[in-house]
């Protein structure tokens, strides 16, 4: 055969040209640019070609389209290193025969060129008028089968996106169970957690249900049956309706309907069971569907796996930073588990103003952290017993904007951050360390503004005695829409009073 390579990698086209000529290919040529592909295929015949999606002169796909204009029966083969469904059904449209992803072996390329072979002799065989009605019924059947090809992969595509945005278990289970009651074979989808003892299953998310049926929280199989479902090695398992329990009766009895039970499996080890009711008129799930649920269950596995792992490296980090302020506050007599007094009423004001769970949330987490900036400052300026000087101020000042950069892999939100940056923020315009001016700060920021100052003014310091609470809340009162945004001062100081009164 005779095959064009047209691929920018100078390298990466020369191993290409090796390994088909490795396949006894007569004459194998490689161009680097769309303009010298196309002024060879005006002087030479090819059998094949390979184009690369991207290209330092054009785009892979406008040489597709002006290679077909000069050669309709040249096969070509797409070939790209980042790959999306958009493109591949793109260069489907246009006429590409196959799409190859890089990195890819020898053994793709023969295979890879022994499928459009196949498609050149069968276009050649449609043009035939000797073979035309079996070429035409050849050409639907290959239609038919890239459709569904094409459909496959988008519902791959589908599945694959819907889970790589999931950032949460709760999350991650009715996004499973509604993932798979799309299938046309099943019309109700459980997802149940294998308890430890691994004697029953407990429901964490459940789809296709009627308001009116029954939705076991606890089921349990035959303890043969569970050990076969849950370890026998294959991706499912059938069993009837009848064979699932609640407490000791059927969940449907005199039913005999057939269930697909996919194990999602940790490192090997069950954590999960995806239950799918098969619809009445259906049996068995076909290839495709098999696949599919294969696929959603590797990737509700990896999730799960990626997620415990994000989780316990981003809460030894917060542990990690919270040992760092307990550490700097402990060389500080005076201002012990200041962070922690100021998270806990911070928390109660955001519960009062009516914040959001997650807003709560972001105080309880990050509130700790709200002066992690002051490691960045010298002890011999946090631990003076003095005033500060103005040098030493304007250091102090600094410690919201380091706080903020150690954080900043975190994968905060603006709303967390904002609680290190902006909690020296004024109302009036006049704090640090931008300038920010009335509701420009954001909320959770002004109500650790709040919380700190008075917990600085109630706790003794170096230089100066506590001021009770009286006096604080009157130092408060009288900045007022100057320092502090209303709203959160006034709730919070309807917080301290009410504690005071419960004694």
């Amino acid at each position: 055969m005779k095959i064009l390579i047209v691929e920018d990698d100078i390298i990466l086209g020369e191993l290409l040209q090796e390994c088909l000529q490795r396949l006894e290919h007569e004459w194998v040529r490689v161009c680097h640019t769309g303009v010298e592909a196309c002024t060879v295929i005006d002087e030479e015949a090819f059998d094949c070609a390979f184009v690369d999606l991207r290209l330092p002169d054009t785009d892979g796909l406008r040489l597709l389209v002006s290679i077909k204009k000069k050669d309709p029966g040249l096969p070509v083969v797409m070939m790209s290193g980042y790959p999306t469904m958009d493109h591949t059904i793109d260069a489907m449209r246009k006429g590409a025969s196959d799409f190859l992803t890089k990195p890819f072996t020898l053994q793709d390329v023969a295979l890879t060129l022994q499928r459009v072979t196949k498609e050149k002799a069968l276009l050649l065989q449609n043009l035939s008028l000797q073979l035309e009605c079996q070429a035409r019924k050849e050409l639907e059947k290959v239609n038919r089968e890239l459709e569904s090809k094409i459909s496959e992969q988008a519902k791959l595509f589908h599945i694959s996106k819907e889970i790589d945005e999931i950032r949460s278990s709760e999350d991650l289970y009715p996004c499973i169970v509604q993932l798979a009651s799309t299938l046309e074979s099943v019309d109700k989808v459980s997802f149940f957690i294998v308890p430890q003892d691994k004697g029953s299953l407990l429901r964490m998310a459940s789809c296709g249900w009627s308001p009116e049926e029954s939705r076991p929280q606890r089921i349990m199989l035959d303890g043969d049956r569970m050990r076969e479902v849950l370890g026998n090695g294959r991706s499912h398992v059938l069993i009837r309706t009848d064979e699932i329990q609640e407490g000791y009766a059927p969940v449907d009895p005199g039913m005999d309907r057939m269930l697909s039970c996919w194990p999602l499996r940790i490192r090997g080890e069950p954590f999960g069971i995806l239950m799918a009711y098969h619809k009445a008129d259906y049996g068995a799930l076909s290839s495709g569907e098999t696949r599919l649920f294969d696929f959603l269950i590797r990737k509700a596995s990896l999730a799960v796996e990626n997620m415990a792992l994000y989780e316990s490296l981003i809460s030894n980090f917060y542990a990690i930073l919270k040992s760092l302020v307990n550490a700097l506050e402990a060389k500080d007599l005076y201002t012990g588990k200041h962070s922690e007094r100021v998270t806990l009423y911070a928390t109660e004001v955001a519960r009062k103003l009516g914040c959001t769970g997650a807003q709560i949330e972001s105080v309880q987490t990050i509130g700790y952290l709200h002066d992690i900036g002051k490691i960045g400052v010298q002890d011999s300026i946090l631990n003076k017993p003095g005033s500060l000087t103005r040098e030493e101020y304007e250091v102090v000042k600094k410690h919201p904007v380091i706080g903020e950069s150690i954080v900043s892999e975190l994968g905060l939100s603006p709303e967390e951050r904002s609680i290190i940056r902006h909690h020296h923020e004024r109302w009036d315009g006049g704090g640090y360390p931008d300038g920010l001016v009335a509701e420009g700060i954001p909320l959770l920021a002004r109500i650790v503004s709040v919380v700190d100052a008075f917990d600085a003014m109630t706790s003794k310091r170096a230089y100066r005695e506590a001021m009770s609470e009286e006096e604080s809340i009157a130092e408060l009162e009288r900045n007022r829409g100057k320092q502090f945004d209303p709203s959160a001062l006034d709730a919070f100081v309807e917080l301290v009073k009410k504690n005071r009164a419960r004694g």
